[in-house]
């Protein structure tokens, strides 16, 4: 037959991992980044094996390299890690033949915390170094993810409808056992059903003390939903429906698509998250942007405009429409006048002020009130109020109306265009990557490490798709830190 010929599999071969690794081979640079980070950034003096004392432990670096080049490659198990320190030639080059079991994996995994924030940071001076991204325009969005807990959550009114069935099945069960007890007969039949009935009781006893815990502490949390897996979890909404999770924010480089900042919150939506992300951007790369781009869902005026106040940030985020506004579109509009400070309605009443700096939840505002509004043919449909016409405004509204002309114009209608193409392909990517993933860690804080390890491998699957893993070598292996 005309087949290549296969090699016995009992020949010696005389070679090492090193040549079964291609030079151009993406663990070469996970090993060199990763390595050049602990030289650059020694932690000794915070984590394990900084002494002779005790077992040794397993290099910092290595169990970096094994957790980022896992997430790299769709893996984040600990389980199915440890099996591939075993079985993969490019692990087992990379690991230079350790192997952690999976709870020495899962224990780095969960106190990596801070490695992992510098680690980010380092890699992100490095992208802006070498000019692969830029912070003069950011993207932020947010996305819900499914946190290590039960997609049922409990609360007040789930526990006690369980305690009650919990209450009649024992009162169930403790007559059968009374009525057993009583009964003479010494069948072994009869014994085994009694054994059966106490451990049925013995089970829902337990069972309630549990709930009766739950409540308690849904009680105390003062939340609506508890997650017993996952206390921290809120109730989020994505495509799924409702589920235990988190609200991940990242803000995206508009030029090179790299995460410049990511964060877990525990908001169930984005309306206050603006301000903190561009913090969280300015923090971790060192500069503030000077362009900010998100949805709709961001359009809270008050962090707008404190975002815009320095003036080195312009932010391109399209309002929600306001009440107001739609009933403007109806004919019902009000017109401030400025130089004598009222509001005139659509039949040429004053609105006169009222009010001056009233407090709200995010801001001040000036009420104005129409005195005329008894006899108005108009009443019915402009207010439900038996004290007429109320108007609250802004006492920065000049601002705002400023920054909705400023929405209105062809730079912004582009910016708002651009925002789709930009911010998707991140979570587009590591949902693709890690398929319908959910967070493996329980907590905030260490939901926010968990992520951290997706952001570190979506960027460096990004930065491979901009050149040569040679050419990243070369310059990751020149790079210092200032």
């Amino acid at each position: 037959m005309h087949y290549k010929e296969k090699i016995t599999r009992e020949q010696f071969m005389f070679m090492s991992y090193e040549t079964m690794i291609t030079p151009d081979n993406a663990v070469r640079l996970i090993d060199l980044v990763c390595r050049r980070f602990f030289i650059e950034q020694p932690f000794n003096e915070k984590l394990k094996g900084n002494t002779n004392e005790g077992r040794k432990s397993y290099p910092p670096d290595s169990m970096l390299k094994l957790l980022v080049y896992g997430y790299f490659n769709g893996l984040s198990s600990s389980r199915k890690l440890e099996r591939e320190t075993y079985r993969n030639i490019e692990m087992i080059w990379l690991m230079e033949g350790l192997q952690p079991d999976h709870w020495t994996i899962c224990e780095f995994r969960r106190e990596s915390g801070i490695i992992m924030k510098d680690f980010l940071t380092y890699f992100r001076k490095f992208l802006i170094i070498n000019k692969y991204i830029t912070t003069d325009r950011v993207v932020f969005d947010g996305t819900k993810v499914k946190a290590y807990a039960r997609k049922e959550m409990l609360t007040i009114e789930r526990i006690s409808e369980k305690l009650e069935n919990i209450d009649k099945s024992l009162t169930d069960y403790l007559s059968k056992l009374e009525s057993s007890d009583n009964d003479d007969d010494e069948l072994e039949i009869a014994k085994l059903e009694i054994e059966e009935l106490k451990n049925k009781i013995l089970k829902l006893e337990l069972e309630k003390v549990k709930l009766e815990q739950y409540k308690e502490a849904i009680e105390k949390s003062g939340k609506k939903y508890y997650a017993p897996n996952d206390v921290e979890a809120i109730m989020v909404k994505g495509r799924d429906g409702k589920f235990p999770g988190y609200n991940v924010q990242v803000g995206v480089d508009a030029t090179g698509h790299f995460i410049l900042s990511d964060r877990i919150t525990d908001d169930t939506n984005d309306m206050q998250q603006l301000k903190e992300c561009v913090n969280s951007v300015a923090e971790d790369t060192g500069v503030t942007p000077k362009e900010v781009l998100a949805d709709k869902g961001y359009s809270n005026t008050t962090q707008i405009l404190e975002v815009e106040k320095g003036g080195t940030t312009q932010c391109y985020i399209p309002m929600i429409e306001t009440k107001r506004e739609k009933q403007e579109k109806e004919g019902m509009t009000f017109r401030y006048n400025e130089e004598d400070d009222t509001y005139i309605c659509p039949e040429g009443k004053k609105l006169l002020l009222f009010t001056r700096n009233l407090k709200g939840r995010e801001a001040y505002y000036n009420v104005y009130k129409c005195h005329e509004c008894k006899e108005c043919v108009k009443r019915a449909k402009c207010t439900k109020s038996k004290y007429g016409r109320i108007i609250k405004r802004n006492v920065d509204q000049a601002k705002i109306d400023h920054y909705k002309e400023k929405m209105a114009g062809k730079y912004a209608r582009e910016r708002i265009m651009e925002r789709k193409t930009v911010v998707e392909h991140p979570f587009g990517t590591i949902k693709m990557l890690m398929g319908k993933f959910n967070l493996l860690l329980k907590g905030k804080k260490k939901a926010q490490i968990e992520f951290d390890y997706y952001t570190a491998a979506y960027n460096l699957k990004r930065l491979m798709g901009c050149t040569s893993v040679s050419d990243l070598i070369v310059k990751m292996g020149k790079y210092r830190i200032a």
